[in-house]
């Protein structure tokens, strides 16, 4: 954009700008220290260049009476990014640069007057200024994204990275303590390995959030890895509501989290059948575990299971029986009344399962398996013979 201005006069505006740039410098820098705490945490000398830089620009624009796009800038804008990983706020970066236009803006009266410019041009001038710090401002704050999105990429990778490892167990000591260190995490300390996944229609993002939200430093590290949360924690987390099912290793130094994992994944397997969510661990759960163990499993199905395969709908009311009977502690008035029946049908229907299995339900053995059985196969339909 450019605006029309005398051009002698600006000229002659400019060139004394350009004269006094050190002291504009100086007094920009002086300023950027006193007023903005950020700054005094990085060198005066990378400030002081970076003031130059912009000042250049806009005692340039004034000159010429263009004001640069905001992509022309994206280079000097980028000098930012260094002052994010110093640890400057963009709200802090930002101020200093106004602190330096106002400082050029000050200047630039005090020169008009003296060389007695008109309205027009001082107005024309400033307008000038205005429009390089809005195409700063921009160019600054694409920047500020740019670096943003850059390191939150940097931090995921960093995160997933070391929870691999520490819960593969592939690094030494010294690397486990150097690297737990980027983390505020002791290694020394016990943590749960965690698994946890939201429930359908919940959001995996926002359960990492809300578990992650919930840590202070040194609690734990968590990430999303496949739609699942994964990492450890110092301390069992709460859940409200029924949107998610976490589940929890045992608690043990961080040199031996891989053993919480395998735990915890067990745990995880057994919980995600529940029919709601929640926080589960060993304790929680304990048989329910074990009761993964494919080939075990497969006989149980073929003994209890695939009697009822041939008449599907009868087959699966008399298992919802017996389930109903072994989740009320074999309590037949308790049972039929969850059930809505009576209980004489309940009773018939136990006989049923006992004709076509060979079982007795008042047998240990026969407990045990069932109670594994349908642990393992909640969602299974029963098998033909």
């Amino acid at each position: 954009m450019r605006w029309e201005l005398s051009g002698s006069s600006i000229e002659a505006v400019a060139d004394l700008l350009f004269r006094d740039l050190q002291y504009l410098k100086a007094s920009s820098v002086r300023r950027c220290l006193d007023e903005v705490p950020g700054y005094r945490g990085v060198a005066e000398t990378d400030i002081s260049s970076s003031v130059e830089q912009n000042l250049r620009i806009a005692i340039q624009a004034v000159k010429s009476g263009v004001v640069p796009a905001s992509s022309e800038l994206a280079p000097e804008a980028r000098v930012a990014q260094v002052r994010f990983h110093q640890g400057l706020r963009i709200e802090d970066i930002m101020r200093g640069y106004r602190l330096s236009m106002a400082v050029i803006q000050d200047r630039f009266l005090d020169i008009a007057h003296e060389l007695e410019l008109g309205d027009r041009e001082i107005l024309a001038a400033h307008r000038v200024l205005w429009g390089v710090s809005d195409s700063y401002t921009a160019a600054l704050v694409h920047s500020y994204r740019e670096s943003s999105v850059q390191q939150a990429v940097r931090d995921h990778e960093l995160r997933q990275d070391y929870l691999r490892a520490v819960l593969a167990g592939s690094l030494a000591d010294s690397e486990l303590r150097t690297r737990s260190s980027d983390f505020g995490i002791d290694p020394q300390r016990a943590f749960h390995a965690l698994h946890a996944r939201a429930r359908p229609g919940a959001s995996p993002d926002e359960l990492l959030r809300v578990l992650t939200g919930r840590l202070v430093t040194g609690d734990g590290v968590l990430t999303l890895r496949a739609g699942d949360v994964v990492g450890f924690v110092a301390l069992r987390p709460e859940l409200s509501g029924d949107t998610a099912t976490i589940a929890l290793g045992p608690a043990l130094p961080l040199a031996e989290l891989p053993r919480s994992k395998t735990a915890a994944d067990r745990v995880f397997d057994a919980a995600w059948k529940r029919p709601s969510g929640g926080v589960f661990s060993l304790e929680d759960l304990t048989w329910r575990t074990a009761a993964g163990d494919t080939d075990v499993t497969a006989v149980l199905r073929q003994r209890y299971l695939a009697p009822f395969a041939a008449d599907a709908e009868f087959g699966r009311i008399v298992l919802d029986s017996v389930r109903g009977y072994l989740d009320h502690d074999r309590r037949i008035s308790a049972a039929a009344k969850a059930l809505s029946v009576h209980e004489n049908t309940l009773r018939y229907r136990l006989q049923k399962f006992e004709q076509a299995t060979g079982a007795r339900l008042d047998a240990t053995d026969t407990i045990v398996e069932l109670c594994w059985a349908f642990e393992a196969c909640q969602e299974a339909p029963p098998e033909p013979l």
